[in-house]
């Protein structure tokens, strides 16, 4: 029989989830100004997958310690501008010569 969770225990999980997410909203809060909370919270709106990131990478800094003020609004920027520096990846796209797409083959001098 698989192992599906009770009413019980889904109901749990959901709270500590909620609290988690309280937990870490406070945190935010604490360490972003407001004008940087307001900029996080315009760029969840159309790049969910890096403000989470962002969000993660701020709580971890504060609760280690390592933020010392309050983030700016330029400041944010510029972990912004970071983040999209290491997430971008350069595409090359290496074209092979097989030898038979010459074009001395195709000579329109014989017609």
């Amino acid at each position: 029989m698989e192992n599906i969770p009770s009413p019980e225990e889904m109901q749990a999980k959901r709270q500590q989830e909620l609290e988690m997410e309280e937990r870490k909203r406070v945190i935010l809060d604490q360490v972003l100004d407001p004008g940087a909370r307001a900029r996080l919270t315009r760029l969840g709106l159309t790049r969910a997958e890096k403000c989470k990131s962002i969000e993660e990478k701020l709580v971890m800094l504060a609760t280690s310690g390592q933020l010392k003020a309050q983030i700016t609004e330029a400041q944010l920027i510029s972990m912004l501008e970071g983040e999209g520096k290491q997430t971008t990846s350069k595409i090359v796209i290496k074209r092979r010569d097989y030898g038979m797409d010459d074009d001395d083959d195709d000579d329109d001098n014989d017609i």
